[in-house]
C-alpha cells in the first residue's frame, strides 16, 4: 500500500494524538482491563516505527516530517 506524501504529517500528528489519549486512558480509574490499552499502544508505535522507516528511504520527506513523528 502506498501512502500519499500529502497524509504523512497528518498521519504523524494523529499517531502522537492517540499515544497521548490512549496513555491517560491506561492511567485512568475508568479503565478495567489496562492490559488491551497497553497491547493497542504497542500496535501504535510499531505503526510509527514503520512510518518512521518507509520516511528514512526519502530523505527530503522525512526531513520535512521528524518533527511530526519526534512529538511523542
Amino acid at each position: 500500500m502506498d501512502i500519499d506524501e500529502k497524509w504523512i504529517p497528518t498521519l504523524a500528528c494523529v499517531i502522537n494524538d492517540s499515544i497521548k489519549y490512549n496513555d491517560s486512558l491506561r492511567n485512568s480509574q475508568t479503565v478495567k482491563d489496562v492490559e488491551d490499552i497497553e497491547e493497542w499502544m504497542m500496535s501504535i508505535y510499531q505503526f510509527k516505527g514503520y512510518l518512521s522507516e518507509k520516511l528514512m528511504s526519502n530523505p527530503e520527506l522525512n526531513e520535512k516530517c521528524k518533527k511530526y513523528l519526534e512529538e511523542c
